[in-house]
Order: structure tokens, then sequence, then C-alpha cells
């Protein structure tokens, strides 16, 4: 599936003129189609809703595709490149008992000669050129000497360091990236400062045990309390160097365990509880790690949802309360917002970063629940549900291309085990591991999504409605996403084999429309809309379903 560009505006069927109603109903249908799903004044702000995508292996480990890659992350419309910082990969001595003598931790000239630091270097350059921000995502592992991990068995290969790791020595490390990447710091042999980033996380998913441990200890979530002494020590650190920086907290897997399960991970909305020294009624908590709490610094909240065998607006079972998964996110939000209320976050908590996110597809492997067509419409119907939240700032891509996809299929050929998976293998790209385009690389660059509002029978007064059949009212959101100014477009609703014209309408500074419409009652309705670039072409969103998710 691919844009369609053409220099001319589309010759389509235009919508029916509308049967003259008697005043009272089009008072009432005014009511009815009002500001909610209008077009932003002309004079109104566009939101800020950043497009983030992450692709380390793209970024960090292939060098001679980076420039392409991030060519390529421009033309579909990103705002914000996410990259790992891998600690341990930064450090000298990594599997040492000690930091090596000499070792000054706090100054961006020790990390200068490590491979994996220019490696980051070069990613940051590479999307400062191309106007793309960054977010530094602290990740993985810690060196051995800064936990308190034995030694490695000598065939563990590359092991991760999690056990126990020490918050004053990771805080000097986070304070150290925000020197080197303040925009005032030349590593040694450059001829320019490296570009500031702007935006910092505190360490990927500390709420589970493979990036943390422990978390839990006698039925109390530990791995919160570990975070919360992190956040006391980063945040203004990080502050101090980069007043204009926003540090997020959080950064949370969807997914948890109980304090039954030992040491698997932390719900997000319990970790968020504990965070703020709550209990599951939101009193507060003064005792342990929590005896001497107040009100945690935050420039926004960073979760992770993603919801994997399950359509975006359904939410977690009531056996898994405490989720964050797509379908959770008003929840989340409104704990946040209350948390924010009783002065146990700083205002800044609210605003919500969804900063990893995507639908595996199984076009290649089996044993995946979507085929790449519906990897393509669920990334869209996310987007929307996302974007329903007025307090979710970003919504995220994970991966442009899949990983390992090659060398899971040789596995299963070698075994004859058609379920076997190498370790780091991905399916949420929206190519395949050979750059083939998936469906979901055009929808992600025009996403469009449309979501049943009801059966009025004043649906039959809209201009859109089909003449002499009954009609349903839909909404229809989408995106032009390399737009970052208005932009005309034109929607389109699937008639039979007909497309035809239901509604036009501009978009925000954004690239971003949301309309109501009147559509003929068919399960198979589908929409599709037309959008105009800055040069005067017209483009052509991919299709997608009618859904009746919950508004």
């Amino acid at each position: 599936m691919r844009l369609i560009h053409t220099s001319h505006p589309p010759r389509i069927e235009a919508p029916r003129p509308a049967t003259r109603a008697p005043a009272a109903l089009a008072l009432l249908l005014t009511i009815l189609l009002a500001a909610p799903a209008a077009p932003a004044a002309p004079t109104a702000p566009a939101r800020t809703f950043h497009t983030v995508l992450q692709d380390d292996q793209a970024a960090l480990f292939t060098p001679s595709r980076l420039g392409a890659f991030l060519r390529e992350l421009r033309h579909l419309g990103v705002d914000e490149l996410r990259v790992s910082a891998e600690w341990k990969l930064e450090v000298p001595n990594p599997d040492g008992a000690a930091a090596p003598p000499g070792f000054r931790p706090a100054d961006p000239r020790s990390y200068d000669a490590a491979p994996a630091m220019r490696a980051l270097d070069r990613a940051v350059r590479a999307a400062a050129s191309q106007g793309i921000g960054v977010i530094i995502d602290p990740a993985f592992s810690a060196p051995r000497w800064a936990t308190a991990d034995p030694a490695p068995a000598i065939s563990s290969g590359d092991p991760w360091y999690n056990r126990h790791i020490d918050v004053r020595a990771l805080a000097t490390w986070e304070a150290m990236l925000a020197a080197r990447y303040s925009g005032r710091y030349t590593p040694a042999g450059a001829r320019a400062p490296l570009p500031a980033v702007g935006t910092f996380t505190l360490w990927n998913e500390p709420n589970q045990s493979g990036f943390v441990s422990p978390q839990w200890r006698r039925g109390v979530p530990v791995s919160a309390d570990w975070s919360r002494a992190l956040l006391e020590l980063a945040y203004p650190a990080i502050k101090r160097i980069s007043p204009g920086a926003t540090v997020l907290i959080g950064n949370t897997s969807p997914t948890g365990a109980d304090s039954q399960a030992g040491n698997h991970g932390v719900a997000p909305l319990a970790f968020i509880r504990r965070l703020a020294c709550v209990d599951p009624e939101l009193r507060p908590i003064a005792t342990g790690a929590c005896a001497h709490f107040h009100e945690l610094p935050a420039d926004g909240y960073s979760e992770h949802p993603y919801e994997r065998t399950a359509p975006p607006w359904v939410p977690s079972s009531p056996l898994t309360p405490d989720n964050g998964e797509l379908g959770d996110v008003f929840k989340l939000q409104a704990l946040l917002d209350r948390l924010i209320a009783l002065h146990r976050l700083a205002p800044g908590a609210g605003n919500l970063w969804l900063t990893e996110q995507g639908y595996g597809s199984g076009g290649q492997l089996g044993g995946q629940p979507w085929s790449e067509a519906q990897q393509a419409a669920l990334n869209a119907d996310a987007e929307f549900v996302a974007w329903q939240d007025p307090q979710a700032v970003s919504f995220a891509q994970f991966l442009l291309r899949d990983t390992l996809t090659t060398q899971t299929l040789a596995l299963r050929a070698r075994t004859g085990d058609r379920s076997a998976f190498v370790g780091g293998t991905w399916t949420t790209g929206l190519e395949r591991q050979d750059g083939t385009p998936k469906p979901a690389l055009a929808m992600f660059r025009a996403p469009v999504a449309a979501r049943l509002l009801a059966d009025p029978p004043l649906a039959s007064w809209l201009s859109s409605a089909p003449a002499g059949r009954p009609a349903e009212v839909i909404e229809v959101w989408g995106r032009a996403r390399p737009m970052h100014s208005r932009t005309p477009v034109i929607v389109e609703a699937q008639d039979g084999s007909v497309w035809r014209a239901i509604g036009e309408t501009t978009t925000d500074g954004a690239g971003t429309f949301d309309i109501r419409a009147a559509v003929a009652t068919a399960a198979s309705v589908a929409v599709r809309f037309r959008w105009l670039d800055s040069r005067g072409g017209w483009h052509l969103s991919p299709a997608n379903g009618v859904v009746g998710m919950t508004p």
C-alpha cells in the first residue's frame, strides 16, 4: 500500500446537497455536530502531539544506513528519535568489580573513546541534521561495579547487570549525559559541539525484572522505591545543567505481576502509586522508604502501552486492574491527575508521553495474532485512541524495520519448531527486516481511523448521508503526519464499489483533523482522506474500516 501523489486536485463525487430541514431539527443537528469534532479555529495553536520513533539497530548499530534512516523518518513526519543509552557499553571495565583508577564518571571527556558513546553522538548529530529531536533513554544494563551482581559466568556472553543498581552512580552518569548533550560540549577531535538534546528519561522500564532487580520485597514493589530515589537525585542534576530539558519519569512497561509473584514485574498503576507513596485507596504512606516523602518533580510521565493481543480500545481484564495498556490510558491518566491534585506528583506528571508502542505482525512469522494488514489498521486505531486523551503529548512507533525475523525463520527450519524465536525478534516494524514496506508504512505517514458514534434518526439530515437509505453517524480522525501547518483534507467513504466525499475540513497545525459524517448502514464501510502538501500536490491515505470503539 502506498501514497498516491498527483499535481491536480482529485476528482471525486461531491457530497449530496442536504434537504432543507425544519428549523428545530436543524438546530439539534448543529448541536450534535458541534465543537468536539470540529477543526480548530484558524488562530488556535496546534495541539502538541509528538511522533516518536525508536529503532536502535538503525540509529546506533548500522552507521552505513544512518543518513538514509533519518531522511526516511523526516519523510514520514517523525518529530523525535528515541534512542537508547546503555550505561554498561559507555564506561571502562564494565564487567569488573570496580571502576578503573582515575576514571571521572561526571566528566564527558571520560567517555569520548567509548565506541557506544561515539555511536550515540553520531545518532544525535544525524537527527539534528534532519530537524528531528532526540529522546535519550538510559537503558538495559549498568556496569557491574555499580551493582550488587556477582561476576558473570564465562559462557554468559554479554551479561546485563541490574541487581541493586547504585542510584548515585546512575544519577552521576545521567547528569554527564545532560552535560554532553547540552549544546555546549565538543568531544575530542570534533570541530563543533554536540547538538542539545531536549528530552531525557531516567531508566527504561524500571517495573520489569529484566531491567531492575529486585522488583518486590515482602509484598512491597521496591522497584518503585528505587525509581523514586533515582528521580530525587537525577532530576535536579539534569535541570542544573539543562534547565529547559524535559525530564520524563516512569518509562514503564504496560504489565506486571502481583506481590506474590516474587521478582516479576510491577504493573504500572501499582508502580505509580508506590512511587507516589500512597496505598490502593490513595492514602499517604509514611513508613519505610516513604518516611520522608515530598512531592516528586516531573515534566511528563512516560508509558509503553503495548496491547499486543487486543484492539487498542479494549481495557485490561478485571483480573489485571493495574495494567497500563492502550485501553487503560484514561485510567492511567486519571490516576496521574489525582496524584497531582493530592500534591504527590508535580503538575508536569500530567503530561502523558507514550514513548514505545507497536503491534506485531505475522506476515513472515507464524504465531503472531495479527496480519500485516491488520497491523496497519490497529496502529492507526491506536493513535486515535491515544489522541482522545487531551493530555497525551506523544505517540510512538517501535521500530522502522522488523528485527531478526530471518534468524528466527532459520532457527525454525533447523529445529522443526514452528514456535521457536530468537531473542530480540520483533515484528512491530513498518517494514520487513529486508526493508520491504508493510501496509503499516503508508498508514503511519497518513493514519486514518473511524468509529461509530450513534444511529440517530437525524443522521439523514447530514449532507453526507446517502440518498434514500438509512444512515449512521461516524467520527473520522486522521493525520497528514508530514504537515506542520494547516492544510485542506477531503474525507471519503466507500459506498459499495464507489468512493464518495463525505466531508471537507482543514487540519490543525500538526496535520490532524477530526470530523463527523453520515454513512450508509453497512458493516463493511471504510474511510480514507486526501490531503494537500505544501507544494500543492494531493496525497491519498490508506483506507481503514469503521469500528465500534467506545467514545
